[in-house]
């Protein structure tokens, strides 16, 4: 019977051990499963005459590490599941603009670039973020180029509207972009922490913007004259199965801006495997 009972302990050890490591196993990772993020890889931007330019995005995990586009080239940098500082090079010039971010309570409050500028964020009880923009003078005086507010709806940028306080006196300068959205999902949906970066405007949101109403106008006071201009933009969209955007028709290219020569985007959107290791005992 000793004997026996020494051939068992080892086996009733190993067995005890083989239970404990399936139960680690189970919850290395959030509900038991990899984490799955799907994330835009790459963008073709397809211009009027058939040319075209790739923009590739690299990560590592769900984080942004880089987005490479023919001009410029961004590097991201992170302070625990915040972006912190970006820099951006220009690969012609090979300037480099270097953008701080500062956070109070996951909210982003001020963003100081090398570039002369700093942007200061309020973020009011309504849900609305109220901004101003100040840069330097000759005699390093801080001054507002412009001010303005961001308002916010299910987790889209649905409108800004900017006053400029640089244009003189008696004069009142107002530009106000508003936006509507599709119901699927933005291609920069599932990069954590980039729905914070405030300047990169409507790109942070949740949906993809259909179209967008720019107007522009200016008054004279003392002359009681105004001058208005109104600029609509659309876009067009193709979706994966899973409601991402995958073609852009649009003069407007992704990170660049508005161009009348552009034709459409290509999106390219890959399923990102990843472990995020959480040990319970």
């Amino acid at each position: 019977m000793d004997k026996l009972s020494n051939m068992q302990t080892p086996t009733k050890i190993v067995l005890l051990v083989s239970i404990l490591l399936i139960t680690l196993c189970s919850c290395t990772s959030d509900n038991g499963n990899d984490n799955q993020a799907l994330l835009l890889k790459k963008i073709v931007e397809v211009a009027v005459d058939g040319s075209s330019k790739a923009t590739f995005i690299a990560y590592e995990a769900n984080k942004i590490v880089s987005i490479d586009k023919v001009s410029e080239f961004s590097t991201f940098y992170y302070t625990g599941d915040l972006i912190t500082k970006i820099t951006v090079l220009n690969k012609s010039t090979q300037n480099q603009n270097t953008l701080e971010y500062v956070y109070s309570d996951n909210k982003l409050v001020k963003i100081i670039s090398s570039d002369n500028y700093t942007l200061n964020y309020i973020h009011n009880t309504d849900g609305t973020v109220s901004y101003e923009k100040l840069t330097k003078d000759s005699n390093e005086n801080e001054v507002r180029s412009n001010h303005g507010t961001l308002y916010f709806q299910n987790g889209n940028l649905i409108k800004d509207e900017k006053f400029l306080d640089n244009v003189g006196k008696g004069v009142l300068a107002i530009n106000k972009m508003e936006v509507s959205y599709d119901y699927k999902n933005n291609a920069l949906l599932n990069i954590l922490g980039f729905s914070k970066l405030l300047d990169y405007s409507k790109f942070i949101s949740s949906n993809n913007d259909i179209s967008s109403l720019e107007t522009s106008s200016v008054k004279y006071v003392n002359e009681d004259q105004a001058i208005s201009a109104v600029k609509m933009n659309t876009n067009k969209y193709k979706y994966n199965s899973d409601d991402y955007p995958t073609e852009i028709v649009s003069e407007n290219e992704m990170f660049g801006g508005h161009n009348a020569n552009h034709l459409k985007s290509h999106y390219f959107i890959i399923n990102l495997l990843y472990k995020k290791i959480k040990l319970i005992l």
